[in-house]
C-alpha cells in the first residue's frame, strides 16, 4: 500500500480502485480561514501609517501594501481603490477614538483626555485626522464619516454629563458641543505644535477649561 500524509491541515480520502488494484488518494488542501473584519482593520491601520507619514494627497496603495506586507493585489480584493482606503483609514481612527474614550475610567476629565494627541501614537491619529478635514470639504462620503464621529462624542457626552446634572438636555447639549471644541483646539495646537504642546501642557489646559465651562453645572469631584 503506499504510503498515507499526516498533515494536519488536509483532510485525506481513501479511494479503492478495485479494478486496477491500486489505492488512489484525493487531497483536499483545507483553506486557511480569514478573519475578513480584522484583516480590513489591518488594511486600513497600515494606510493610516502611510498617510501619518507622507499626507492624505501622497498616498499610493503600493505603499499602503508594502506596510501591510501584502501584495497591491491584496488591497484591491478588499477595496476598489484608493478612495475606499481612506474612508476606512478614517473610520479607523474614529473607531480608535472612541475605544480610548470608552476604556477611560472614572471622571468626564479622563474620558475627555483620552482624545487628546499626549502620545506617539495620539500624534499619529491626529495627523490623520486633521489630513481628513480639507478632503471632507469636497467627499460627501468624508463629511459623513466626520459628522457621524461628533454625534456620537456628542451623545456619549450628553449621557456621562446627565449622570452627574439635572440641567435640561438642551444645556448639556450646548456643554457637550464646547467641550468638543475645547478638544479639537487642543489637537489642532498639539499636532501642529507637538514641542510646544507637551502631553502635561495640554492635560492643564483641559482641567482649566473644563472646571470653567462645567463649575456652575457639575462638582470638581464630578469633573475631574
Amino acid at each position: 500500500m503506499e504510503p498515507g500524509y499526516n498533515r494536519p491541515d488536509i483532510n485525506l480520502h481513501q479511494i479503492i480502485h478495485l479494478a486496477l488494484g491500486r489505492i488512489f488518494y484525493i487531497i483536499t488542501i483545507m483553506p486557511k480561514k480569514v478573519d475578513h473584519t480584522e484583516r480590513r482593520r489591518a488594511f486600513a491601520e497600515a494606510a493610516i501609517e502611510v498617510i501619518g507619514k507622507q499626507g492624505l494627497d501622497a498616498v499610493r496603495l503600493v505603499d499602503v501594501a508594502r506596510v501591510a506586507g501584502v501584495t497591491t493585489g491584496s488591497l484591491t480584493h478588499y477595496f476598489n481603490d484608493k478612495d475606499q482606503l481612506i474612508a476606512a483609514a478614517l473610520e479607523e481612527v474614529i473607531a480608535q477614538a472612541h475605544h480610548r474614550g470608552n476604556e477611560a475610567a472614572g471622571s468626564l476629565f479622563e474620558a475627555t483626555a483620552a482624545f487628546l494627541p499626549l502620545d506617539d501614537d495620539g500624534q499619529l491619529a491626529a495627523r490623520v485626522w486633521l489630513a481628513f478635514f480639507d478632503q471632507a470639504l469636497t467627499s460627501d462620503t468624508l463629511a459623513d464619516i466626520h459628522r457621524q464621529y461628533y454625534d456620537e462624542f456628542q451623545s456619549t457626552l450628553v449621557a456621562r454629563l446627565s449622570k452627574e446634572s439635572s440641567a435640561p438636555k438642551e444645556r448639556l447639549t450646548m456643554l457637550a458641543d464646547a467641550i468638543i471644541a475645547i478638544v479639537d483646539g487642543l489637537l489642532v495646537r498639539a499636532t501642529l505644535d507637538p514641542k510646544g504642546w507637551p502631553a502635561q501642557k495640554q492635560l492643564d489646559h483641559l482641567n482649566l477649561m473644563l472646571r470653567s465651562l462645567l463649575g456652575d453645572t457639575m462638582r470638581v469631584e464630578e469633573i475631574l
